[in-house]
């Protein structure tokens, strides 16, 4: 078993349990979202329009909701797959195929641009900035009225075409690397400095 490599191309969950987004943006079309929103829409929502809470607190409230439990079903899911993935590798090493297959490509190149931007930008903060504009989003769009809703929808659209722009910029610059001229003959001669 040792011999076993696991593949992980997701980053490690910050502090073990909070939820990444490059997790979720792979599990949203699979039955992992449905773990995820089911307590959501047969608890939290019912409860939030029975005691009539304000809007800030219903957005406080979906953001711990998804930091909390989405951490939580991500980190347990993260083991059923690593599970899963190892005795695929067990019953791949026990069957007599040779041939070599390729690593899927992604697909989420936009969620990698935008980390890159953010750590581009804001360096070693790049996680604060991104837990602020999130929870900043949300109050946001949960504040009442259309005009928010809609707001948040151009948020969202001019933010993927800044991301989108600062990626192509920075694939068209090609990394140079600075050649400087060669030193005249004799100007490093030790005995012309004496």
């Amino acid at each position: 078993m040792s011999a076993l490599k696991v593949h992980t191309p997701l980053p490690p969950q910050p502090w073990g349990w909070l939820p990444t987004d490059q997790f979720w943006a792979r599990a949203l079309l699979t039955p992992i979202a449905l773990i995820f929103w089911l307590p959501f829409f047969a608890l939290i929502f019912p409860l939030t329009l029975h005691f009539n809470v304000a809007w800030w607190q219903t957005a406080l409230g979906f953001y711990l909701y998804y930091q909390l439990w989405g951490g939580l079903v991500e980190r347990l899911a993260r083991k059923r797959l690593v599970q899963r993935h190892r005795r695929m590798l067990v019953a791949d090493a026990e069957s007599s195929s040779t041939e070599k297959v390729p690593a899927p490509a992604s697909r989420l190149s936009g969620l990698d641009d935008y980390e890159h931007f953010m750590t581009r930008l804001f360096g070693r903060y790049n996680r604060l900035v991104h837990h602020a504009v999130n929870l900043a989003f949300l109050i946001f769009i949960f504040y009442p009225g259309w005009w928010t809703k809609a707001l948040g929808v151009l948020w969202i659209i001019g933010l993927t075409k800044l991301v989108r722009a600062s990626a192509q910029r920075q694939r068209l610059i090609s990394p140079v690397d600075p050649v400087l001229p060669a030193a005249p003959k004799g100007a490093l001669d030790p005995a012309d400095h004496e």
